[in-house]
């Protein structure tokens, strides 16, 4: 008897074309889960390093009886330079996240060391270390940041200079404009300011933290290199809370101008460098995320929102060590009051 082989059919167009689409839509499906998973790993991480900078000013208070600085000035090396502003508080807790080595090579007494004429010195020669525990893994660091500003238009970030090693961890200051010294500062951190042997600068303790270290903002992020204005804010205010709340509101705090183009000035350009806001903290002044424009131009400004790029809000790190995350939507004034210090508004955390 004959045998008769037939060939095995193979797929018709229509059947692979189907297939095709089949595969896509389960790739559409499974896309968005893997990159949300992937985004929860990174923002788990960032919740980690924060918990380790609290951690650190914890340990630190424990051993100096103060909260780190958020810089320094020396009135007396250079008269009136405000370069002397050298150092940032994120420098002297290095030893208590495990950076001895790195700690041991800052040198506190160089002023402005970053200069042309003070080059070289040890400092500029570990400012572009990366410091793992100052990034935040869902920032690439780049200045690839889109943003659209409050006219409509969309800006877009730059890096940051390549001498330094950025950051994306900022100290809060308070719902405040500027930065200040001695005891003044309306947030967490403050400055110190040395101005001759009998005029020492004074250090700010957990004790002066009257609000409660559990109701009161430390620290919180921001984005590398996101789109600034390099002006200060178009009206002053006095140090106090009152003030600076009937100046400076949610939907307007009074910055405008040219955009900064400088990269040695751009948002979180180095963890090192104690200069400017730009480098070292934020204001409540501006909700999670703002719609506004952050702007300074000279070292005292300090219009900076905490931002972020996890989805619907920023993490913060609380005075007493715990990680929160702040919502864009939150109530303005509730998120103004935990930047205060010793304001005496009853804001807590949800």
């Amino acid at each position: 008897m004959r045998t008769v082989r037939r060939n095995p059919r193979g797929f018709t167009l229509v059947e692979l074309l189907v297939v095709i689409a089949i595969i896509g839509v389960l790739v559409g499906l499974l896309l968005p889960a893997v990159q949300s998973a992937r985004e929860a790993a990174r923002r788990m991480q960032c919740s980690n390093n924060l918990k380790q900078l609290g951690l650190a000013i914890q340990n630190y208070h424990d051993t100096m009886n103060a909260i780190a600085p958020l810089r320094d000035r020396n009135d007396v090396i250079y008269g009136s330079d405000w370069n002397t502003q050298i150092i940032s508080w994120r420098a002297r807790i290095l030893p208590y996240m495990e950076q001895q080595p790195l700690y041991d090579r800052v040198d506190f007494t160089i002023p402005h060391w970053w200069s042309g004429n003070q080059r070289p010195n040890t400092n500029w020669t570990i400012a572009p270390t990366v410091v793992a525990s100052f990034r935040c893994p869902s920032d690439g660091g780049n200045g690839n940041v889109n943003w659209i500003d409050p006219a409509g238009n969309k800006q877009t970030g730059h890096p940051s200079n390549s001498n330094y090693g950025a950051t994306n961890y900022f100290a809060c200051t308070g719902p405040d404009a500027q930065l200040r010294w001695n005891g003044k500062s309306l947030g967490f951190f403050d400055g110190i300011r040395y101005q001759g042997p009998t005029r020492r600068g004074s250090t700010r303790d957990f004790g002066s933290i009257t609000d409660g270290l559990s109701n009161t903002i430390a620290f919180s992020e921001g984005i590398i290199g996101h789109p600034r204005i390099n002006e200060n804010p178009s009206a002053n205010a006095s140090g106090t809370y009152a003030a600076q709340a009937a100046t400076y509101t949610q939907t307007d705090n009074l910055c405008a101008g040219n955009p900064s183009t400088s990269s040695t000035n751009a948002r979180g350009n180095s963890w090192l460098r104690g200069y400017s806001a730009n480098d070292l903290s934020f204001s409540t002044l501006m909700s999670p995320n703002s719609d506004l424009w952050d702007c300074h131009k000279n070292s005292n400004w300090a219009m900076y929102a905490a931002r972020s790029q996890h989805p619907g809000g920023v993490l913060v790190g609380v005075g007493d060590g715990s990680v929160q995350f702040m919502a864009e939507t939150v109530d303005y004034a509730t998120y103004r009051a935990l930047g205060g210090s010793f304001d005496g508004e009853t804001a807590q955390f949800d």
